[in-house]
């Protein structure tokens, strides 16, 4: 692959890396139509969603702060509640202990938490499950129309009102398998995201916002274990610029576009993007049968 190929695909990636359309999706067929499969196309990917990830940071970084802090914040209350425990059993006094899930950032940051257990656990036993799929246009076909599937459905959910201080913490598990999902190839992950939050209730601004913020442990994840298998690729000098040069057109891209992408996500309808993903899901396992 040469950079202006990669460039193209991270501009592709860029733009439908904020729509329900599955970003790995498009840059998976890309990528298999021009041959570069295996595990070297799988850490580009991951590389690709780094770079979108450096946008959605920059467009929550006030809410990304906020629960920087109340982490830092429920941390400090937990060794509390322990010298309370250990002080009432002690003493035999019944001292109250520190609320740790008492305002709405405090609440979303443990939504969050419980969120990127099932994340972590799918992603480390799929990787190479998820390295194959990327390989095969069936995989990323068959992705695109569940998409597609789930797409239609969000436009018969009922409005929800819920913010987070509402979510049940199952609410966060169901979003956290959903997002670990979301590393198969075609699996939209803003749509299956958007799909679950819906579901359970959310307000519609608050289910965007919930699906970028529980992707940045995901998309961490993903890197850190791509990372980890470095060793094990055969990347040249000449790779990298290339790899860099496609999640730098990615990451621009991205940030350009993000805070209208997310405006347009909180009152758009999805018929249209369940239409194009179902169509383009079938294009890519046309082309499967034609190799």
């Amino acid at each position: 692959m040469d950079f202006i190929r990669a460039i193209w695909i991270g501009i592709v990636h860029g733009i439908t890396a904020f729509l329900p359309v599955s970003s790995s999706g498009h840059s998976g067929l890309i990528e298999n139509l021009w041959d570069m499969r295996g595990a070297e196309g799988l850490f580009f990917e991951v590389l690709l969603h780094t770079a979108t990830l450096l946008a959605v940071l920059a467009a929550f970084w006030r809410d990304i702060t906020k629960v920087a802090a109340e982490m830092i914040l429920i941390c400090m209350d937990m060794v509390t509640n322990i010298r309370i425990f250990i002080e009432n059993k002690k003493t035999g006094v019944d001292k109250r202990y520190q609320k740790i899930s008492g305002t709405n950032y405090r609440k979303l940051t443990l939504l969050l938490l419980t969120a990127s257990v099932p994340m972590a656990v799918l992603g480390m036993l799929s990787r190479r499950l998820v390295e194959a799929a990327f390989g095969s246009l069936l995989a990323i076909g068959i992705g695109l129309m569940i998409s597609a599937i789930l797409l239609l459905v969000m436009d018969f959910i009922a409005k929800g009102d819920k913010i987070p201080k509402d979510m049940t913490y199952d609410n966060a598990i169901w979003m956290g398998i959903c997002q670990g999902m979301a590393s198969f190839p075609g699996i939209s992950r803003v749509g299956v995201s958007m799909a679950v939050g819906l579901l359970c209730g959310l307000n519609r601004k608050v289910a965007v916002k919930l699906t970028f913020l529980t992707a940045i442990p995901a998309v961490c994840g993903a890197l850190i274990l791509e990372l980890g298998q470095l060793g094990e690729l055969s990347i040249t000098g000449r790779m990298w610029g290339t790899y860099l040069c496609g999640a730098l057109a990615a990451g621009i891209t991205g940030f350009l576009l993000i805070r209208r992408m997310v405006r347009y996500l909180q009152r758009a309808r999805f018929r249209g993007f369940a239409c194009y993903s179902f169509l383009l899901g079938i294009i890519a396992i046309i082309c499967k049968f034609m190799e």
